[in-house]
């Protein structure tokens, strides 16, 4: 018989085998997720005789508009089919449940990113929509050199999640955004730790922004999110590539936000409303929500 319900304490140890066998992540990475950011009735599964077959997490977040105005959202993060499965329709199952399950929450829509490009136009099939685009840029180091010295005003520091949190708000405050808690940007910060990364304050001519910094298969420096003035972005990025070494560089703003020659727009998370009047204040800004970091 399969039933679709919250996940029990004593499962989490089949939901973190599943999670590690379908994305590959460390164990590290699973257990503390688990241990310190996410609950076990925050974790929905599919099962079936026993044996977890589907299973996803709801991360409460919020959509913050320009006016100030905000949006309850729920975030799925980890959709995952056992892959001998896959194609049962379990996933689709259980996004069918999430629904449920956030609008009794009082959610007014849910967001998620697709782990692959591939996949959009499955999320589209069961009710999802574009919403929240990211601007990418890729750079070799050896189009970082050679460039006039920034002067001793340019800075970049390691901060908390807290602070971090702070300088992110002010960066975002005119663009609709989706906006975490210091309790899941600790998760992002972890994360980066992983990777010898880190979050950093980075101060270009007496601004401050904020960058999240992973380092990808060692050689590769993925900035998740640079939030700093369009105008002031390739400092950063200079900036960023003479204090942490790499080959290549990888940087994602918000879409709206063309700082940056020869960055591209590419689809990134998706929407499905479930309060219209949200829906259409946001179809009337007429451009992309940011989502950001998704922990992707």
């Amino acid at each position: 018989m399969l039933t679709i319900r919250t996940a029990l304490p004593e499962e989490i140890p089949q939901v973190k085998e599943l999670w590690i066998r379908c994305f590959g992540d460390t164990n590290a990475y699973v257990d503390m997720f688990y241990t310190k950011y996410c609950a076990h009735e925050q974790v929905l599964i599919v099962e079936e005789e026993g044996e977890l077959n589907s299973m996803c997490s709801v991360l409460p977040t919020t959509l913050i508009f320009p006016d100030g105005t905000t949006c309850r959202t729920g975030y799925i993060y980890a959709l995952a089919t056992n892959p001998y499965i896959q194609g049962k329709g379990h996933a689709r199952q259980l996004l069918a449940y999430a629904d449920e399950h956030l609008q009794k929450q009082g959610m007014q829509c849910l967001t998620l990113v697709p782990a692959s490009p591939s996949l959009h136009r499955y999320f589209d099939s069961m009710g999802l929509v574009e919403g929240f685009a990211t601007r990418k840029l890729e750079r070799m180091s050896a189009e970082l050199t050679g460039l006039p010295p920034l002067d001793g005003s340019c800075k970049l520091d390691p901060i908390l999640p807290c602070e971090y949190n702070e300088i992110r708000e002010k960066q975002l405050s005119d663009t609709p955004h989706i906006a975490y808690d210091n309790k899941l940007i600790q998760f992002q910060q972890f994360a980066s730790h992983l990777s010898a990364g880190d979050l950093y304050r980075v101060e270009v001519e007496g601004e401050v922004g904020c960058v999240s910094i992973e380092y990808v298969q060692r050689t590769r420096l993925l900035m998740k999110e640079l939030l700093i003035s369009p105008g002031k972005m390739e400092k950063a990025v200079q900036l960023i590539s003479e204090q942490l070494p790499a080959v290549r560089y990888h940087v994602r703003t918000p879409a709206s936000w063309e700082g940056m020659q020869g960055s591209y727009i590419q689809a990134f998370g998706m929407v499905k409303w479930y309060d219209r009047e949200v829906e259409q204040k946001f179809r009337n800004l007429q451009r992309d929500g940011y989502l950001g970091l998704a922990f992707d």
